[in-house]
Formats: structure tokens, sequence, C-alpha cells
């Protein structure tokens, strides 16, 4: 009588009201580094595991590894966030960098086991490849991590970048590709094979059943990126700057430019204050002009005599703006983009005076910025930049200096800037309805560059009730429409749920 009088679907429906959704824990790791050996200030062997993950859920990791006897090791991971402080009280960026730090049972393992129970099964362990320690023939006094290429249509600003870093003193920059025009592409690709810059893939990370990471990761991973750069040249580098490429360490008054001269300040600042493991600079935004786009341009007909036109920069003021970070490789672990995160070993942050140095910030739309605060003469660093250009073009670029390029171009960026402008007045009314990164923001303006980018695909391991997904695979493929990078996919995974 009762089946015959009860509708199975209004108890199911009346039933719904009582159903909570489970919160897994879904790790995507987008990096594995050992511990550098003289880092350490206790015995063992460890690896660093970094990976994204939702901020509102407490996370564990363990880590499996074997030596070549069979013998096993696990072991749980410290595990901390990269930026506690920013965002560290709300959801509103969900997703943020954390770095795992496990103990494994040698120094010279491959690939490393991870599971977020302490006695998995083979098929609740997600194998992870640890990446080789990059070796130089010897350490380089400054190394600069670059942000992502994103969209990244203007090699112009490019190589004004490049070129002025390494006159001053870098002798390394590392790049993150995302999405990139071809001609930028295969003028970074001449810097790399004569050992100056090194690429690195960055692509985008996979959208999961209910949750795409990549519109609720700040500013789209540009910290997680300097983490994983840091990581990568702390085998290399003795001392580190994290930067956008229109952000460089230029002396306050660039009319006293000489070759190398930021590796003698960073060197001397770091000898004044002995427990410094990172230097917070400030940045001025400076005036800059873009010299106008011609038909049939070559790297031949390009020249720094443009820097003639920058005038201006803003002056240092009482209060303290925007930031940039250079760290002591070894006394750092992570860095966020506009102060550092986690010092080792008792060392901390100093603030320079900004009269004792500052980033000078070259961004494609500031034309008339700062008219009438602090004169500039730029003909010093030009004529240094246009001499050093010269000997490039006969060396890095003897094949490339006569080809005709696609011209430089930044109308890309310009709805980017407009979305991005518009998340940020939202902060003023403490209700925002978006994490602001770029992938929240839509792009009208196609541009007219032919693109590559980096793509990926992911696997995963179900593991107790959480899941971990890693790349298994990154390769640069053509970029989808608009110079964006495609969308990763899942191609591997031990479970019928996917993430």
């Amino acid at each position: 009588m009762w089946y015959r009088t009860t509708n199975l679907w209004t108890l199911k429906n009346m039933a719904d009201n009582f159903i909570g959704k489970a919160h897994l824990r879904r790790e995507i790791v987008i990096g594995a580094f050992h511990r550098l050996t003289e880092e350490q200030n206790i015995r063992g062997n460890y690896v660093i595991i970094q990976f994204i993950g939702d901020t509102l859920i407490p996370h564990d990791l363990y880590c499996t590894s074997y030596n070549k006897n069979g013998d096993k090791h696990t072991s749980r991971a410290l595990i901390q966030r990269i930026h506690q402080g920013k965002r560290g009280a709300n959801n509103v960026c969900a997703w943020a960098g954390h770095l795992a730090e496990c103990e494994v049972i040698s120094s010279n393992l491959e690939t490393v086991s991870l599971s977020t129970i302490p006695s998995p099964d083979q098929n609740e362990q997600l194998p992870i490849s640890i990446e080789k320690v990059h070796k130089e023939a010897k350490k380089h006094k400054l190394v600069v991590c670059v942000a992502p290429m994103y969209i990244y249509t203007d090699w112009k600003i490019m190589v004004t970048g490049i070129e002025t870093w390494l006159a001053l003193g870098a002798t390394k920059l590392v790049f993150p590709i995302q999405s990139i025009s071809r001609t930028s592409m295969e003028i970074l690709r001449r810097y790399e094979l004569k050992g100056i810059v090194i690429t690195r893939p960055w692509p985008k990370w996979p959208v999961l059943s209910d949750t795409n990471p990549n519109g609720l990761v700040l500013s789209r991973g540009i910290e997680e990126s300097h983490v994983n750069c840091l990581h990568f040249v702390k085998s290399f580098a003795e001392m580190v700057a994290f930067t956008d490429i229109d952000d460089m360490l230029i002396p306050p008054e660039p009319s006293k430019v000489t070759p190398g001269i930021n590796v003698g300040l960073l060197e001397g600042l770091f000898k004044e204050h002995p427990q410094a493991g990172s230097l917070l600079f400030e940045h001025r935004d400076v005036q800059f002009v873009l010299p106008e786009e011609k038909a049939n341009e070559t790297l031949r007909s390009f020249n720094f005599r443009f820097l003639h036109n920058t005038k201006w920069k803003q002056n240092c003021f009482i209060w303290r703006m925007k930031t940039r970070v250079v760290v002591n490789a070894s006394r750092v672990d992570t860095v966020n983009m506009h102060e550092t995160g986690i010092h080792r070993l008792g060392y901390v942050q100093i603030r320079v005076p900004c009269r004792k140095g500052h980033f000078y910030h070259l961004r494609h739309s500031y034309k008339n910025m700062a008219s009438n605060q602090w004169k500039l003469d730029m003909n010093p660093l030009s004529n240094m930049l246009d001499n050093q250009w010269q000997r490039r073009l006969t060396d890095t670029f003897h094949d490339l200096s006569n080809i005709t390029l696609e011209q430089s171009s930044i109308d890309s960026f310009e709805d980017l800037d407009q979305c991005v402008m518009k998340v940020t007045e939202e902060h003023f009314t403490l209700r925002v309805s978006r994490c602001m990164t770029p992938h929240v923001c839509f792009t009208r303006k196609a541009t007219n560059s032919t693109c590559v980018a980096a793509d990926a695909n992911y696997g995963f391991a179900r593991s107790g009730e959480d899941f971990i997904i890693a790349p298994l695979n990154t390769q640069l493929v053509n970029s989808a429409s608009n110079c964006d990078a495609p969308m990763p996919k899942f191609t591997s995974g031990s479970h019928f749920y996917l993430p």
C-alpha cells in the first residue's frame, strides 16, 4: 500500500534538501624540484612539490619513493601557502599556490609518487617527475625571472627589456611561455641559442568538473610562476630579480649608467644588510614612447633612439607604492608579485629607499606619464643599448637581422587593461565579483599576429576521496584564436569521475 500511494520522485526531491556537496581536495602539481644540499640545515634528502589548490580546504600530501634496491620510504609533506597574506582571509581568489616539502629515500630520484592518504594503494598514487637540477658552467651573479608571456605580441618592448637587463648586469633571463607571437618567440629562441635566455612552458591549468582554476588564481599565476622560476634557478643563480618585461632596475640617474652597474648596487645592498634574504624596491612609472611602426621593419632597422623621448618619471614620494623584489636565491622559497613570501633560516625582507634605487616601469600606455616630476636623460642608456645591439645583430641575430618581421602590436593589451581596471574599481567597493586574472576578461580585439602557445596533457589519480593532478607532457602548438593558449585536456586517469 505504501509503495502504491507514495511518489518516489517526491521523496527524492525532499531528500535533495539534505544533500551536501563533498568539497574534495584537487591539488594540481605544477613543479617538483630537489632541495639543494647547500640549502639544508638538517640531514636527509628532500623534494619540493609546487601545487595549486583550493585555499578554503586544508591540504595533505604524502610522498612515496623507492631506491634502486626497491626499498620504500613514505613521508608526510610540510605544506605552506606561498602568499598567506594575499587574499588569505577571503575566497575572492579561491585557489592559490602552495609548497609541499617532503623527505625522500635518495637524492637522485627521477620521480616521486604523491597521495593524499598515508597508506595508498598503487592506483591511489600519482607518479610525479622531479625536474633535473639545471647546471651552468658557473653561478650567475644576477638572473631575471620574467612574468609569463600571455597573449604577448609586442617584440619591441621585449627586446628593450632584455637588452637593458643585460647591459646593466644580468647574464640570464628566464621566460615562461603561455602564448606569444611567432616573431617574439623567434627572437627569444635566438637569445636561447646563445645561452642568454631560457624559455619554459607555462600552460593553462585544466578545467575541473565544476571549477576553472585559471580564473581563480590571482593575476593568472604570476606569483606561482615566480616561485617555479626561483626553484629552477637556485642551482645557478646568486641573486634573482622578479619582474614584468617592461619593468627594469635602472639607476636613479640614468645619465650615470655604466655596464653591469646593477650587480654592484645589489651586492652593496646585501653587504649593507647581512640579514637580508630579499630586497624590496619601489617602481616608478616612467614616460615611454614606443617608435612608430614602419612597413617592412627588420631587427637591423630597429634601434633604441626612441628612448630619447623618455623625459620624465615619477618622483620618490613619502608613501610607498608598487614594488618589485630581488632575492638572494638560497635565502627564500617563495616570491609574490610585489613582495617576498617565505624566507629561510631567519633571513628577512629589507625595503630599499627609493632614492637608493628603484625599478622603471616603461609601460606601453605611458606616453604622458609623470610630466614635470623627475627629469630624465636617457641618452647615455640609449647609446649603450645601440652599441650592444650592433654586436648582437652580427652574433645572436646574424640570420634573422634582415628578415621582415610582423609589426609589433599592443592592441591586444587594451581590452585587457580596461577589464583589469574594472576589477580594480570593484575592490574599492569591498564587493568583488571575480578574481583579478585575465582569464575572466573578454577580449574583443583580434590580433593580426600569428602566435604559438604552450599546451599540456594532464593525468590524475583518485587518492582516497581526493584527486591529484599533474601534467604528463607539454609542447608548443599553434595558439587558439586571438593568440590565446588552448585549454589542456585530461588524457590519463585512475577513476571514472573527472576531478
